[in-house]
């Protein structure tokens, strides 16, 4: 990813920089955010490991971010060259305390494209940090797709004030959401601490205000959740059996199932893995079996569905040996479990 935005960096306008460290990238790109760019940091699971103090401190000054994460199997450095989905509860869980964040993972190029655009205008618009799960089978893959429009993602919302002399960065509203101010725009002075804070962005230990401050930025989540991005169902409505996939296998399933070519089986694809919708409860609820597949070894999506939704996973497909899925393995795994 880091090549191919230096090599069209001039021709689109954005600084590409391979810091010293991941420490540095991450703080580097919550700099550029505060005093009004966008950034994204691009790193792998070791890399991003460093990056997680970085990620509470955007948890708490509220200041937006998109990390980019081309997962490969750990623990530590594991199989460097090699693909997996064993990353998901690192993102889920990454920083200390508590802080909304939401999850992507694009299963084709065009989802790539647009979820990358729509993770910026998350970001922007929650001032939470947005998380893009690839992995190597992803990045390495090559793919036909139709051209895409760059405009597709509405970018006239304008998330960013002109601060007066009365300015409060992190002022208590009833959508947990604070206007946001930049630097040398306005009259307002914008104060971002890394400990908790008053209104005004001053350290304080006052409990009554840390209880508003916690409760404050929990309470994104309502507005998240309104546009939480629903999975896609591929083939027939009225089936007795369910094949739940994520991020990079979405063309490897499709196509097993296209093979499989059974009218009682259906396939659902999530490019969002968190925050997750209710409304897909009424998937899963209208299958006799369920059976989730993913690249790693203890199931963490279906682990996630089960913890968010309450929903009953019958069946797991795993694979962790470093490779993806073939098309014909997979056809030979659902085959057995239906």
């Amino acid at each position: 990813m880091l090549t191919e935005l230096a090599e069209h960096s001039r021709k689109f306008g954005i600084i590409v920089e391979q810091a010293e460290d991941e420490i540095s990238a991450i703080n580097m790109g919550l700099g550029a955010w505060y005093v009004g760019a966008r950034a994204m940091v691009t790193t792998s699971g070791g890399g991003f490991a460093l990056m997680c103090e970085g990620i509470s401190l955007a948890g708490i000054t509220e200041t937006p971010m998109v990390i980019h994460l081309g997962q490969r199997p750990g623990p530590a450095t594991g199989l460097p060259t090699r693909t997996e989905q064993g990353d998901l509860n690192l993102v889920l869980y990454a920083g200390h305390g508590e802080f909304p964040r939401i999850i992507l993972a694009p299963g084709s190029l065009e989802q790539a494209f647009y979820l990358t655009q729509k993770a910026f205008y998350l970001a922007d618009k929650f001032q939470v940090p947005v998380f893009i799960l690839t992995d190597q089978y992803f990045l390495d893959s090559y793919m036909l797709s139709e051209s895409f429009d760059v405009k597709r993602q509405s970018q006239s919302e304008q998330n960013i004030i002109k601060t007066d002399t009365n300015y409060l960065r992190y002022k208590l509203t009833e959508d947990g959401i604070s206007p946001r101010g930049i630097p040398n725009f306005g009259d307002g002075i914008v104060c971002v601490d890394s400990d908790e804070h008053t209104e005004a962005g001053y350290i304080t230990e006052d409990f009554d205000t840390r209880v508003n401050m916690v409760e404050k930025r929990l309470k994104k989540f309502v507005l998240i959740n309104k546009e939480v991005i629903m999975p896609e169902l591929i083939g027939n409505k009225d089936y007795k059996y369910l094949l739940v996939c994520w991020g990079s296998n979405y063309h490897i399933a499709k196509a097993a199932l296209a093979v499989i070519g059974r009218d009682d089986l259906a396939l659902l694809h999530f490019s969002q893995l968190y925050p997750l919708s209710k409304e897909t409860i009424k998937y899963f609820t209208a299958a006799k079996k369920v059976i989730v597949v993913e690249n790693n070894a203890t199931a963490q999506f279906a682990a996630l569905l089960y913890k968010e939704l309450n929903v009953t996973i019958t069946d797991t497909i795993a694979k962790y040996n470093g490779l993806s899925f073939s098309v014909e393995e997979m056809i030979e795994l659902i085959t057995k479990r239906i």
